[in-house]
């Protein structure tokens, strides 16, 4: 009963394609809880705020970004439902339907 022993891997040596890969599913862990993902990002991988911001975004967490900075703020969100194109949007709480252009 030997088993195969996984290769540890240095996550702050890693190339951009395979730090994508694995921030994938670090992030999708369950009970996972980050309140500032570009400072745990950078920590983790050892990057740049910028690159981290960039790849954050490229992972999809644009509304996980935009969130956050509403409640460092304090402000109140809301997901709002843009009829033209079909998205929801992240915005503040009382943000009119013809404002919302301003949130792409």
């Amino acid at each position: 009963m030997t088993g195969k022993k996984r290769k540890n891997t240095n996550l702050k040596k890693l190339k951009s394609e395979e730090r994508l890969r694995n921030a994938e599913k670090w992030l999708r862990q369950p009970h996972l809880k980050i309140k500032d993902l570009v400072a745990a990002y950078c920590k983790r991988y050892r990057v740049s705020s910028t690159d981290a911001h960039y790849e954050l975004l490229e992972l999809g967490y644009k509304d996980a970004f935009i969130i956050q900075a509403y409640e460092k703020e304090g402000i109140e969100w809301e997901y709002k439902h843009d009829g033209y194109t079909g998205l929801a949007l992240v915005v503040p709480k009382g943000t009119k339907d013809w404002e919302l252009f301003e949130f792409y």
